[in-house]
């Protein structure tokens, strides 16, 4: 397993999700939701922070439990299976998988209303994500 590689994926997690925390620092909801390029600036955030997830879960399953997932929930189901990561935690992340996938391919628009709340309740699930996979490294 490439422990720099992987380190390079939560350093960037972790910058993603800090730019989002500053692009909503101080604003109000409204102000966000009036703001398309705000919206668009938060999505792109918050689907890349979750592609280096995904990229991590691929990486561990593939070098450390010599499994080639082959999508990324099923990469999520190997790193439960050996205990990197809970099955209750597996549920988020597979949600967030889900999310990542309405944002990129459009199966569903995202509204600016559904993203605050996914940043306003959910964004440490990033962090909790980048906490179990250090404990492996």
């Amino acid at each position: 397993m490439d422990n720099e590689r992987v380190f390079k994926k939560i350093g960037y997690i972790r910058e993603q999700v800090a730019s989002i925390r500053e692009l909503l620092l101080n604003r109000e909801k409204d102000d966000i939701l009036n703001n398309p390029w705000l919206v668009r600036g938060l999505k792109y955030a918050l689907q890349t922070a979750i592609e280096a997830v995904i990229d991590i879960a691929y990486h561990i399953s593939a070098k450390k439990y010599f499994r080639a997932p082959r999508d990324a929930r099923q990469a999520m189901q190997i790193l439960a299976e050996n205990g990197v990561i809970s099955q209750e935690r597996m549920a988020v992340y597979s949600s967030m998988i889900g999310l990542r996938n309405r944002i990129v391919h459009g199966y569903q628009d995202v509204s600016g209303e559904r993203l605050y709340e996914i940043l306003i309740n959910h964004l440490d699930d990033l962090e909790r994500f980048v906490c179990e996979i250090k404990l492996l490294l």
